[in-house]
């Protein structure tokens, strides 16, 4: 047999998934474990095995097929899918806590509607996941006869026995972790394969000329109400945007680790899944300006015959199989938990604890039958196929409505999906050529009978609001606090105030950006073709003259006397020459060149200088106004109303820079000025400490004996610790890496923070002790000061790890003024809830403040869900140099930070009390009268 690289290629694909599954699978021993994986993935993890889960093998050729057929009509309606995902992140999963940690989407429906409503589920679910996995066998079936041109069945059966073993063999993580690998390999190939279309072009405006010419790809056309296709386009969008959580898309909400993690999880899920749909329906676009009479249905194998350089095909089918393998093995998961924990544990055949192995051997069947049925059956998939209509109609509504806080009984249920299916059923019978899906009317049908039995009959319930503990209202109220202060912000906007702070500190930035402003009107303006610069040159001169004069004062700046260097002056015209000579004059080149190579490149440079002189989100707002204004300015300039049929393409190739650009500067520029903004937060902070010690550290005299003895050891364990760091740094600098070299620093400058927290915290607890102190009494917002210090101390004090493990609910009474000294008050808040960050490696942090208007008390409370205090020792937490003896290993424990905390709230007359269970966390209670 002669070597062939694509089979290579696809085997070696096969080989390191299955690999992966093996050494994924290693540590579940029960149905927990392999349902859910010990709800301990990472954000980015779970938002790959999203990915992976919603892009199915089917999705590469559809999309193709109606991208080639209908061009921006399906392009912009797809646009839902992104939706879909924000609507699942940020308004479902915030009101699904009560549902995290449940094993499927059957256990969760039991919870609200009874047993009998979780066993229908779980049948119907298992029967959508064997058809869903059915049709990804059927279509990598299709695809490996096609593209390798050998017996389908075999390549198939490869493909599904690989799926099927590391899924019946290691639950979840196996699932998890293999769809991260097929993640990546859809993600690598897909690109490759529009990449190598764009190449077999000679002349790349003939792709936006075509666009251009074609009332397809008009979107004023999809807009239009009066277009045939305008309410198909609707119908479309909508249904792109109904949420679908079908079993295995439940099961990525509920082993998130929090609500949090679990919003963030989908958005960029959201984001990742557009850009892969656009990039497949780009690889459309661009075979149909290559031949526009090809057979839609046979897009793929004209992709494939094309295209034949050696490798391409072993890509591409292996980009699709990771498609096909990384959905599939979630809905075999899926089904397998359904079947052992909810249809076995409702007739009780099996014990708990033979869950797993039930499970187990459950996948294993689902998958060969999936299998079987992909290959043999048309009929029989088709009925499957049409439980996923009868599964929408049944649940989608009752969940979304429980989600929403309406419950009802088990009675109603059942009425509303008897009628969910039987609507359902007669749409597919008798209207099945219609363009509305069957779940529509059903879901509708489902609608009216729940509301109707649930009041007719009078059934308990109704809307009596979500089961959650309160998280979701407290999120609530935390969101509106924050759109609060954004519209106060935009309220109390000042212009000058603003340039001011955007201005660069150090004045040699000036003289910096005045030479780079030179060179890249020079090198931009005498790149332009001479016949186009002869033509335009009386704005062309005026556009360098400016840009010259701007430069030139900026380049003299250091050399102005004191009295000129006015920082608003300064600030307005370093704003305004960013935007104006990065952005303006450079875009107008872009456009006036027809999208010169070389000016399309200078105008990218600056958006990326943009970004690094200024703020991320005002480079990007200047980078859209300014390319708009860019555009308006040369209609008005030549006279016309729309860009010359010529520019079609040039408006094209604009917005495609700009996405470009935009995407460098949230990927590249947005984090590094985010962990520097962070950075220089905590340099303000520990600086103000090292000024206040060093004034207040003379009055040190009168402390405890037991200071003594802490000394030498809460300072050395830093101090040893930042010594050893620092030589381990100098004997191995030229060996480690950049990302080793910033995380000793990160290690040497946390301990730092130890150190300077531990003689901050002293200094303030000799202070109060010897009674030498002075309060400055003012009215203080108590709840403002909370969402602030809350805010700071997730900056400073969560590590990456505790950012996606911990989940912060505030429930903060607005409009709290409490007379007291707001620099001891920000300590006692800072102390309380830097210990429940410190003691707490995963859970909740709750931290409330309320106001009893008859008493007039103030009570603040921070409860955490950290190892807990010992009885015992409840009463001796606060005094100094006390550390519980569970925390006796943690290095950050002092024994100050509580005893600080009582001094100070016992100057304000207040009363401070902790409450622990062991294991479970504790809560600290502050107390004040007014």
């Amino acid at each position: 047999m002669a070597f062939d690289l694509d089979i290579v290629i696809f085997v070696i694909f096969v080989v390191v998934t299955l690999v992966v599954g093996i050494l994924s699978s290693r540590g579940v021993t029960n149905i927990s474990q392999y349902a859910l994986g010990g709800r301990n993935f990472s954000t980015m993890a779970l938002s790959a095995t999203i990915i992976a889960t919603w892009i199915s093998g089917g999705l590469f050729s559809y999309s193709l097929s109606e991208t080639y057929k209908n061009g921006l009509h399906f392009i912009i309606p797809l646009l839902g899918d992104f939706f879909v995902f924000v609507i699942i992140g940020y308004v479902l999963v915030p009101r699904m806590g009560e549902f995290l940690g449940k094993l499927s989407i059957a256990e969760a429906i039991g919870s609200l509607y009874g047993k009998n409503s979780r066993l229908i589920i779980a049948v119907i679910g298992i029967f959508v996941c064997a058809g869903i996995t059915a049709i990804q066998f059927k279509v990598s079936s299709t695809l490996m006869g096609l593209l390798f041109g050998i017996n389908s069945f075999d390549a198939t059966l490869i493909s599904a026995v690989v799926v099927i073993f590391y899924s019946t063999f290691g639950g979840i993580r196996a699932v998890t972790f293999t769809d991260i690998l097929q993640f990546l390999v859809f993600a690598v190939v897909i690109p490759i394969v529009t990449f190598t279309i764009w190449q077999s072009f000679n002349d790349y405006n003939l792709v936006f000329k075509i666009i251009s010419d074609n009332p397809m790809f008009d979107y004023k056309n999809v807009f239009d109400y009066q277009h045939p296709r305008f309410f198909s386009n609707i119908s479309l969008l909508f249904y792109f945007m109904l949420p679908r959580l079908n079993p295995a898309l439940f099961q990525r909400v509920s082993m998130a680790k929090n609500i949090n993690q679990a919003t963030k999880a989908f958005l960029i899920a959201g984001i990742f899944c557009i850009l892969i749909d656009l990039l497949i329906c780009w690889t459309g676009v661009l075979l149909f300006t290559v031949d526009s009479s090809l057979d839609p249905k046979n897009l793929f194998s004209s992709l494939v015959n094309n295209y034949s350089i050696t490798g391409f095909k072993g890509f591409v089918i292996a980009g699709v199989m990771a498609m096909i393998m990384s959905s599939s093995d979630s809905y075999i998961n899926s089904s397998s938990v359904m079947f052992s924990h909810d249809f076995c544990r409702y007739f009780k055949f099996i014990k708990i604890k033979d869950e797993l192995l039930v499970s187990k051997i459950f996948s294993c069947c689902v998958g060969i039958f999936a299998f079987i049925l992909a290959l043999n059956s048309k009929t029989i998939l088709g009925l499957l196929m049409m439980t996923m209509g009868f599964y929408n109609s049944v649940l989608t509504i009752p969940f979304l409505l429980a989600i929403f806080g309406f419950r009802s009984s088990s009675k109603s249920f059942f009425i509303a999906a008897m009628s969910g299916v039987i609507v359902s059923l007669v749409w597919q019978i008798y209207f099945k050529n219609s363009t509305i899906d069957s779940a529509i009317p059903g879901m509708f049908a489902n609608l009216v009978a729940l509301f109707g039995s649930h009041y007719l009959l009078k059934q308990p319930g109704g809307w009596v609001g979500l089961k959650d503990g309160g998280r979701f209202a407290k999120l609530k109220k935390e969101k509106k606090y924050k759109w609060q202060k954004r519209i106060n912000k935009i309220k109390n906007f000042n212009f000058v105030e603003f340039c001011y702070k955007n201005k660069p500190e150090s004045e040699a930035t000036y003289p910096l950006f005045a030479l780079f402003s030179i060179a890249a009107i020079y090198s931009g303006m005498f790149t332009i073709e001479e016949t186009v610069r002869s033509m335009h040159a009386d704005i062309l001169d005026k556009f360098f003259h400016s840009v010259i004069i701007l430069s030139s004062m900026f380049l003299t700046c250091p050399m102005w006397p004191a009295s000129l260097k006015s920082n608003k002056f300064i600030g307005v015209a370093w704003n305004f020459s960013l935007f104006y000579i990065l952005i303006v004059v450079s875009s107008f080149q872009v456009i006036i060149s027809d999208f010169d190579s070389f000016q399309a490149m200078i105008l990218m440079m600056n958006i990326i200088i943009l970004g690094l002189l200024s703020r991320w989100y005002v480079a990007l707002f200047m980078t859209i106004i300014g390319v708009i204004i860019s555009v308006q300015f040369f209609k008005l300039y030549m006279g016309v109303d729309s860009l010359p049929g010529n520019m079609g393409s040039l408006q094209f190739q604009l917005v495609y820079t700009l996405l470009l650009s935009s995407s460098a500067l949230l990927v590249f520029v947005k984090p590094d000025q985010e962990e520097f903004e962070i950075s220089k937060e905590k340099n303000v902070y520990f600086n103000q400490k090292i000024a206040d010690m060093e004034s207040e550290i003379k009055k040190n005299e009168n402390i405890k004996s037991e200071f003594l003895y802490n000394l030498p050891i809460l300072s050395d364990m830093p101090l040893v610790k930042i010594d050893s760091l620092i030589r381990f740094l100098d004997k191995n600098f030229d060996k480690l890496s950049r990302e080793s070299i910033y995380k000793y620093l990160l290690e040497i400058d946390n301990s730092g923070d130890e150190l300077k927290a531990y003689i901050d915290n002293l200094t303030d607890l000799s202070k109060l002790t010897i009674g030498n102190y002075q309060l400055n009494l003012e009215n203080v917002n108590l709840g403002e000061l909370v969402y602030k210090r809350v805010k700071f101390c997730q900056k400073i004090y969560l590590n990456e790890e505790k950012k996606e493990s911990l989940q912060f609910y505030l429930d903060i009474e607005d409009n709290i003024v409490f007379p007291c000294d707001k620099r001891y008050m920000t300590k006692v808040i800072d102390n309380i809830i830097i210990n429940a960050i410190q003691y707490t490696d995963d859970g909740e942090i709750n931290i409330n403040l309320t106001k009893d208007y008859k008493t007039n008390k103030i009570l603040f409370t921070v409860s955490d869900q950290g190892m807990g205090i010992p009885k015992n020792e409840l009463y001796d937490i606060f005094a100094a140099f006390t550390i519980g003896s569970k925390n006796k290993s943690v290095i950050t424990g002092k024994g100050i930070g509580l005893a600080v905390v009582k001094e100070i709230v016992k100057l304000h007359k207040g009363k401070v009390s902790a409450e622990s269970e062991e294991n479970k966390g504790a809560t600290f209670f502050v107390e004040f009268n007014t």
